[in-house]
């Protein structure tokens, strides 16, 4: 029995590569407002693949705690997933520029693990190259487009992105070192990885100046989405079918559709709410800024589940790449 496909594999890398390549044409020619058009794009991101991509951590985390059907186990897992959500809720009401640190923390390290973690290095090294990458995925737009995040950065934490050294004095600098960062980091994890990693390398390498591109040249907004939906959450996807078919429980993506479609669904009625409250008074920026606080809040006890499931895979499984 083969596993399931991956982000790695050529038809669906191809196609992921294919359509950011498409957005970096078709978006670098766009205008950098925030506007209708890009909250459309994040939008579609987050209904297709954003949202559901976390929409099952309760199957998973009944597989790796060994969870049963019954209601005792059933609090276990939704009372602790609730209180981890309401305690970090609770923080971006008395903390939020903390809050807002955080949250990019957890983000860089949960992007760079979701890329990186078939690397299978020793943990401290796999670790230090996931914030690698994460650092080198949100610091670009931050560099690129500072006129554009700064709203959205003070309206999630009153953070003000424009006074931060460098950002409006020296962004080519900045941004050139992000990149540089990064490819050093995976020349050096290449070093105490698994040969197989040659070929991925290179795969890598590609990876860097296609996003780098895309962050680069594209709307924050705009890039984010095709970054979140068609490489982040499109690849958890294929990993969670994988994780249950060696579990013994093949999934099809139809039914991981269909398992996820409550934990989807419930979100966007409240975000239906946020969405025509904030249009109403054209409170662009606070949509955004709310919208990423409430994927914060979900990140949050999201990252425990699949930090435990890629842990449980680095105990049993070989090294080779796949």
């Amino acid at each position: 029995m083969h596993d399931p496909v991956t982000l790695r594999s050529p038809r669906i890398y191809g196609s992921v590569l294919a359509l950011t390549l498409l957005a970096v044409a078709v978006g670098a020619w766009g205008s950098v407002s925030l506007g209708p058009w890009a909250l459309g794009v994040l939008f579609v991101a987050v209904v297709l693949t954003g949202m559901p991509h976390g929409a099952i951590d309760h199957l998973v985390a009944a597989r790796l705690w060994g969870l049963d059907p019954t209601w005792a186990d059933q609090a276990k897992f939704y009372g602790g997933y609730l209180v981890l959500m309401a305690l970090y809720g609770a923080l971006w009401i008395v903390a939020p520029a903390w809050s807002l640190g955080l949250f990019l923390v957890m983000t860089m390290y949960h992007f760079g693990q979701a890329d990186l973690a078939y690397w299978r290095l020793p943990p401290l090294s796999a670790r230090l190259l996931y914030l690698s990458r994460g650092l080198f995925l949100l610091g670009l737009p931050i560099v690129a487009f500072p006129e554009v995040v700064a709203p959205i950065f003070e309206a999630m934490g009153s953070v003000q992105l424009l006074e931060w050294p460098g950002v409006t004095t020296a962004p080519g600098a900045l941004f050139a070192g992000l990149v540089a960062q990064h490819l050093g980091a995976l020349g050096i994890g290449r070093l105490g990885a698994d040969p197989s990693v040659d070929w991925a390398l290179g795969r890598e390498a590609t990876n860097v100046a296609v996003l780098a591109a895309l962050f680069g040249l594209v709307h924050p907004l705009v890039a984010f989405a095709v970054f979140f939906g068609g490489w982040h959450a499109l690849g958890h996807i294929l990993e969670l079918l994988r994780f249950f078919r060696r579990q013994g429980d093949a999934m099809s993506m139809a039914q991981f559709y269909r398992e996820a479609f409550l934990f989807t669904a419930i979100p966007f009625v409240g975000l239906a709410g946020l969405y025509a409250a904030t249009q109403s008074f054209r409170l662009e920026d606070q949509m955004v800024a709310l919208l990423f606080i409430l994927i914060a809040i979900m990140t949050l006890p999201h990252m425990v589940v699949v930090e435990k499931m890629y842990r449980e895979r680095e105990k049993g499984a070989p090294q080779a790449v796949s």
